[in-house]
């Protein structure tokens, strides 16, 4: 592939997701497709997966300049070493919508994290 209106190469792939680098996106557990796309289409802000070694990744592009793209994962606070667009399997099309969290569940958590700091802490 040398063009960049020409698509990533593959067939949509199903992928599980094993950290928690994405977090609260994408939990432990979720299942993910990746869809190719053109490399023209892509942007900052999308989620996507990448091979690095022998290993996929899922992360968020933060950056991306010609044909080299700059990613992080939501949950860190670092970047990752800049990969080439080619690395790149698609973009994750189905995140999950998390279900927002009821009134009564959020005062419960926020009275439990209130009396937490007061107790003792148990090994």
């Amino acid at each position: 592939m040398t063009g960049s209106d020409e698509k990533l190469s593959g067939f949509p792939q199903y992928f599980t997701v094993v950290s928690s680098s994405m977090e609260p996106v994408l939990k432990i557990g979720d299942k993910v497709t990746a869809t190719p796309v053109k490399i023209d289409e892509l942007r900052a802000g999308q989620v996507v997966v990448y091979r690095r070694d022998s290993r996929y990744i899922v992360h968020r592009i933060v950056k991306i300049e010609g044909f080299i793209a700059v990613t992080a994962g939501d949950n860190v606070r670092k970047f990752d070493p800049p990969i080439s667009v080619f690395d790149i399997v698609g973009i994750v099309t189905n995140i999950p919508v998390q279900k927002a969290k009821s009134r009564v569940y959020r005062f419960f958590r926020a009275v439990k994290r209130k009396i937490s700091r007061f107790l003792p802490i148990s090994l």
